[in-house]
């Protein structure tokens, strides 16, 4: 009776391990994924594209695609190869992008896997924004301000630009001080109400690249 139960559990072990511990991988499978790649970047600046795909089967036709949304449709995608690493059983796809131009960058990457089941199509998309560094920009508070006559009332100004950008107010201010804090400037004025009434100051950020302006209505009241 114990040799009996002693080869039924042998048995269970050699069927257990036969279907699932010792499987071969399916080369169907494959994992797919967009390596240290960013969601923002600057004009002018090489961005590595580089997706890494995970299977036992074969990856062909690897490509990178590229469309803009306001950046420059001229732009591409070069020197794109895809290399293959046995002992990891990956494929990586390389490439690089340098964009000229402000806008929204969509790109996808697509391949061919092929198996003992036939071809999949292996498809990844991707959103990059690119800014402009040298472009400004410009947030004002508050933009509207109700206040007494004779009270000084501080106005916050947060810009940043590459290019350091001038200012001009269509109002007398005072100017207190600018202060960097991260990657933004912030910049304190002063306006003093010194009479009864209603008040636009249109404020000016200009650089070489770009201009750009935002307004602050006052109201002023006995």
């Amino acid at each position: 009776m114990k040799t009996l139960l002693r080869i039924a559990i042998a048995l269970a072990m050699v069927l257990t391990m036969s279907s699932g511990a010792f499987a071969a991988p399916n080369p169907a499978a494959y994992e797919a994924k967009f390596v240290g790649l960013k969601e923002t970047y600057n004009a002018g600046e090489s961005i590595k594209l580089s997706v890494e795909t995970k299977t036992a089967g074969q990856i062909t036709d690897a490509k990178f695609l590229l469309k803009t949304i306001g950046g420059n449709d001229k732009d591409k995608i070069t020197s794109v190869r895809t290399t293959h690493s046995k002992t990891k059983a990956t494929y990586t796809t390389t490439g690089y992008l340098k964009p000229t131009s402000q806008g929204i960058y969509l790109l996808a990457y697509q391949a061919t896997l092929k198996s003992l089941e036939g071809e999949k199509k292996i498809e990844l998309i991707a959103t990059l924004s690119i800014k402009d560094p040298n472009k400004i920009t410009l947030n004002v508070t508050p933009n509207t301000i109700h206040v007494k006559k004779g009270k000084e009332v501080p106005i916050l100004i947060t810009y940043s630009s590459k290019s350091t950008p001038q200012f001009s107010y269509s109002t007398q201010v005072t100017e207190l001080y600018t202060k960097r804090f991260g990657n933004e400037n912030k910049k304190v004025i002063l306006f003093k109400a010194e009479k009864a009434g209603k008040f636009t100051i249109n404020i000016t950020a200009k650089n070489k690249y770009d201009e750009v302006s935002e307004a602050v209505e006052i109201v002023v009241s006995d």
